[in-house]
């Protein structure tokens, strides 16, 4: 590597690596070296290298790691992952050639613009678990996954970085200095902070915590030093990043959290799964810009966030200025020792003797709100559970577990119950079920039966659920109803009246309701032949459709011989006439005072018909 030999040069534009690789631009500075823009004039592309540190150069255990990992990156081949294109050795130092990315890394996005969009994370994180399924296929653990490593291409790609150095810094003795950790501790997961061995979880914690940034512009753990960060990995659970951006969904909550668990056999098993719960969770996400859009609208650039701790302590070679600046510290480290004992008599008076504060009131209070007060009153704030509510909005503060106005030592806890907001259920599916089941199964859901309908219906039996509203799956408030269409089977038919009407009118009418006909024939001698007499049911009957209505069609006026009634009393013989449908008219003969028939007309056996008027003449002594 032809380079600026002087004691303290950057590397050069116009300096080119390994006499091949003529450098064009700086990009950015991390913990194990500097990233260059570079010309590959060989193959006339343009490439990043990233040159290590000299002072890990001497580290065998770093450059076998380096090596091997080196060789196994550059096998990864995904449209999600920064190809490795050459390692190699130049004069004091290694570096490792990579495909160059048009675009800022997540961190320069962070900086400038705060939380992306919900929808616009999640895609985010489904291209870096993507590229995590395949690294963990071919037994590749990142370590290091964080902001600094994703890259955002300009047409909205996706981009992880890095492979394989986090595992190589590892091993060597440079990272096991007292007092660092390995990787960026922010996004450590519990295992890593112990000593136990990585594997595919480890990664998936990072990722979690790199979607909690996202969604929320802060990391979940902040302190002082790398140890106090570390020791809230350990002891607390990241919270639900709603609880600091309302707009994050439950979800996505969710995802977080279950990659986030601190023991690893309770968390999200592998990049696959956690993938595929994110898409899910995109399915209720509203629309957002794509990320093309977001990437062509940040330079990148090598910005650090204010909360941002050293993780690993590279000690670099003495230079003119580093020995100057080795002289001026031993005066500053007398001025340190005078602050410190000015800072330790005010610790005496601060924390050894004690005061006390009252309690303010917090009920009611955003969490930001109230953490501000409670710091105003000399006291933490510690959130003991969070709690779902249908009356406080999400991210306030419920009830605290201290009377307001009561005394308490500054330093103490003022314990508190935040709001997750209303707890959403899905609404179950219960369409075809009987009443009572449908009722049970909305009540088991935790929602309540709203108002009922009931309809005829062709299919669905009576009693049973046409439709319910809402439909299944739709996500609703705890107790919130569900109204419900019930069948009153099928639809009856009213019966039309057809006495009067033709056979055949008759017939057309009832099966145009949908009923069937059947057809009995009778005598009648004041229906004309082929009317409709009666009928069974009778009109306006309501009936099942396919009802058979039977009708009775007239068949005129029956005809017989006329009955001999001559020598049978008056009233015998007019019965006997009037019961065969004949009309008698009665004369009695002049001076006759008997009731004797003495004549009849028509005469015997002479053919009568139902209706006919007949003459009987009555007489006799």
């Amino acid at each position: 590597m032809a380079r600026d030999r002087s004691p303290e040069a950057p590397l050069l534009i116009e300096t080119t690596v390994d006499g091949r690789y003529q450098v064009i631009a700086r990009l950015a500075s991390g913990g194990m070296g500097e990233v260059y823009r570079a010309l590959d004039p060989v193959l006339g592309r343009e490439v990043a290298i990233k040159v290590l540190h000299p002072s890990l150069a001497g580290d065998p255990g770093f450059i076998d790691r380096f090596r091997r990992e080196a060789r196994a990156a550059a096998m990864l081949s995904h449209p999600n992952i920064v190809a490795v294109h050459d390692w190699g050795e130049a004069e004091t130092t290694y570096f490792m050639v990579m495909e160059f990315v048009r675009g800022p890394n997540l961190r320069s996005i962070l900086m400038r613009d705060g939380p992306l969009e919900p929808l616009q994370a999640a895609e985010v994180v489904s291209g870096v678990l993507s590229a995590l399924e395949q690294a963990h296929r071919e037994g590749i653990v990142h370590r290091d996954v964080k902001p600094e490593n994703v890259m955002l291409t300009t047409d909205g790609g996706v981009k992880v970085a890095d492979f394989g150095l986090a595992r190589a810094l590892a091993d060597s003795r440079i990272s096991h200095a007292p007092g660092t950790v390995t990787g960026t501790v922010q996004y450590l997961a519990p295992e890593q902070i112990e000593g136990e061995p990585a594997d595919r979880r480890t990664d998936l914690y990072a990722t979690g915590i790199v979607l909690y940034e996202l969604l929320t512009g802060v990391v979940p753990f902040t302190g002082e030093t790398s140890v106090a960060v570390a020791y809230k990995h350990l002891r607390e659970r990241v919270p639900p990043p709603s609880r600091s951006n309302p707009m994050v969904p439950p979800s996505l909550d969710r995802v977080v959290l279950a990659a986030t668990e601190r023991d690893r056999e309770r968390r999200t098993p592998d990049a696959t799964t956690m993938r595929r719960d994110l898409e899910r969770a995109k399915d209720e996400l509203p629309p957002a810009p794509p990320l093309s859009e977001l990437a062509a609208s940040v330079a990148p650039a090598d910005e650090v966030p204010p909360d941002r701790l050293a993780t690993v302590t590279i000690p670099r070679p003495l230079t003119p200025k580093a020995r100057r600046r080795r002289r001026f510290r031993w005066v500053w480290t007398t001025l340190s020792v005078l602050a410190v004992l000015a800072v330790a008599g005010w610790a005496v008076w601060t924390y050894v003797i004690p005061h006390r504060t009252r309690v303010p009131n917090v009920e009611g209070l955003r969490l930001a709100a109230a953490q501000r007060i409670a710091e105003q009153s000399r006291l933490e704030l510690q959130v003991v559970r969070d709690e779902y509510s249908s009356t406080v909005a999400a991210n306030r503060i419920i009830r605290q577990l201290l009377d307001p106005g009561s005394e308490l030592e500054e330093g103490s806890s003022l314990r508190v119950v935040v709001s997750l907001g209303p707890e959403f259920v899905p609404v179950p599916e219960v369409t075809g079920m009987e009443l009572a089941a449908a009722r049970k199964t909305i009540r088991d859901a935790r929602l309540e039966v709203g108002g009922i309908q009931r309809t005829y219906h062709d299919t669905v039996p009576a009693g049973h659920v046409i439709e319910q509203n809402p439909q299944q799956g739709t996500q609703l408030e705890v107790g919130e109803p569900v109204g419900l269409t019930i069948s009153r089977g099928e639809e009856p038919v009213v019966v039309p009246g057809v006495v009067g009407l033709s056979e055949d009118e008759a017939a057309s009418l009832i099966q145009g309701a949908g009923l069937g006909v059947a057809v009995v024939e009778q005598f009648s001698a004041t229906v004309p032949r082929g009317d409709v007499v009666g009928q069974e049911p009778a009109a306006d009957a309501e009936v099942r459709r396919g009802t058979t209505v039977t009708i009775v069609v007239s068949k005129g006026p029956r005809r017989f011989p006329m009955p001999n009634v001559v020598g049978m009393s008056k009233s015998s013989a007019t019965a006997q006439l009037e019961g065969l449908g004949l009309t008698v008219r009665a004369v009695s003969l002049p001076g006759s005072s008997g009731s004797t028939v003495v004549g009849q007309r028509p005469a015997p056996d002479r053919t009568v018909e139902q209706g006919q008027e007949v003459t009987i003449y009555v007489g006799g002594g």
